[in-house]
C-alpha cells in the first residue's frame, strides 16, 4: 500500500464545532518520526519574547532522525489554535507539539482548541486534579502561595480531552497532556515556560517511545569551492533530485569577507547508521562532481 493509500485509510469522520470534517489522520508509520510544532502565544506574534521552546523540541527530535516540518506560531485565540492543530494533523503527522497556553487565565486557551481539532469534549480529568492539587501544596510548604485546593481557575486546567493523559510538572503548576488519536498519530501540550516545557516534556519522552523514530542520523557538512550561492544551487537542486532521501542545504556567508565560502550541510536518517552514511556519501560524490567546475 503507498502513502497516499495508507494516509486515506483513516476514517476519523466527523464534524468540529465549526462544521468542518475533523481531520483523517492514518500516519506513514514507514519511514522516520513526522513532527509539526505549534507555538501558542501573543507575545510570540508580536515579537516580545523570542521563542526558546520550539526550537528546543525541534533539535531533541531531528538529533533522533525525525523530520520536523513545521514550527507555526500562533495567537492566544481559540479558533486559531483549533485551525493550526487540525491543519497540522491533516498533513498525517506522527506527532504534533502544541506548546504554551495551558494556565489558569481566561486567555489560556490550548486546551479548548485542541478539544476542537480533534472533537473531543473537555472533562475534568482525577490525574491532572491530583498533579495541581499536589503543586498547590509544594507551593504553600515554600511560602509561594497561601491559598490551598481548587479555584475555579484551577479547576480549568485539570481539564483534558477525553481519553488524553496527563503529564507531569515537576517544577510548576500546569500538568502538560499527551492525547493517542484512534489513527496512531499523538498531541502533546506542553506549558510555555521554557523551565516547566523541558520539565513536562522529559516526563513525556517515555509516552512517545512507541512514536520516537528507530532510525539514525547522519550530517555531513561541506565547503563550497565559491561564496556565490547563486552558482552552486542548480548542482544542490540536481543532486537532491537525483537523492530524495538526502536533504542538502545551502548556507550563504554573505558579502562581507572576499574568501568566505557556500557551507553546504547533507542530512539523512536510516534504520542503521551504515545506511544513512552511504546515503548522504552517495549524494556528496555526485554534488562533488556537479560542482567541481565552479569557482
Amino acid at each position: 500500500m503507498d502513502r497516499q493509500s495508507k494516509r486515506n485509510a483513516g476514517d476519523n469522520r466527523g464534524w468540529n464545532r465549526d462544521g468542518e470534517a475533523a481531520p483523517r489522520v492514518q500516519p506513514d508509520r514507514s519511514g522516520p518520526l513526522h513532527v509539526e510544532i505549534v507555538s501558542v502565544g501573543r507575545e510570540l506574534i508580536k515579537g516580545r519574547v523570542r521563542d526558546a521552546n520550539a526550537p528546543f523540541i525541534a533539535d531533541y527530535f531531528t538529533q533522533r532522525g525525525a523530520l520536523v516540518h513545521r514550527i507555526t506560531l500562533v495567537d492566544d485565540v481559540q479558533r486559531a489554535i483549533a485551525s493550526s492543530v487540525r491543519e497540522a494533523l491533516s498533513r498525517q503527522p506522527n506527532l504534533v507539539v502544541v506548546i504554551g497556553g495551558l494556565g489558569p487565565s481566561d486567555d489560556d486557551r490550548t486546551l479548548e482548541g485542541v478539544s476542537d481539532a480533534v472533537k473531543l469534549p473537555l472533562k475534568a480529568h482525577t490525574v491532572a486534579r491530583q498533579m495541581v492539587e499536589d503543586a498547590y501544596l509544594r507551593l504553600r510548604k515554600r511560602k509561594q502561595v497561601w491559598q490551598t485546593g481548587l479555584t475555579a481557575a484551577r479547576e480549568k486546567i485539570c481539564a483534558l480531552p477525553v481519553n488524553a493523559e496527563a503529564i507531569a510538572n515537576e517544577i510548576g503548576v500546569v500538568p502538560g497532556m499527551f492525547l493517542r488519536m484512534s489513527g496512531g498519530t499523538g498531541v502533546l501540550c506542553l506549558p510555555g515556560s521554557p523551565e516547566e516545557m523541558r520539565s513536562v516534556f522529559d516526563n513525556a519522552i517515555p509516552v512517545l517511545k512507541e512514536l520516537a523514530p528507530k532510525g539514525h542520523l547522519v550530517i555531513r557538512e561541506v565547503e563550497a569551492p565559491t561564496g556565490d550561492e547563486s552558482a552552486i544551487l542548480p548542482m544542490i537542486e540536481t543532486a537532491a533530485t537525483e537523492h530524495p532521501g538526502v536533504w542538502i542545504k545551502a548556507h550563504a556567508p554573505g558579502f562581507d569577507r572576499r574568501d568566505a565560502k557556500v557551507l553546504i550541510s547533507l542530512e539523512a536518517s536510516a534504520p542503521t547508521r551504515q545506511e544513512a552514511e552511504s546515503m548522504v556519501e552517495a549524494a556528496f560524490r555526485r554534488l562533488m562532481a556537479l560542482a567541481a567546475g565552479v569557482r
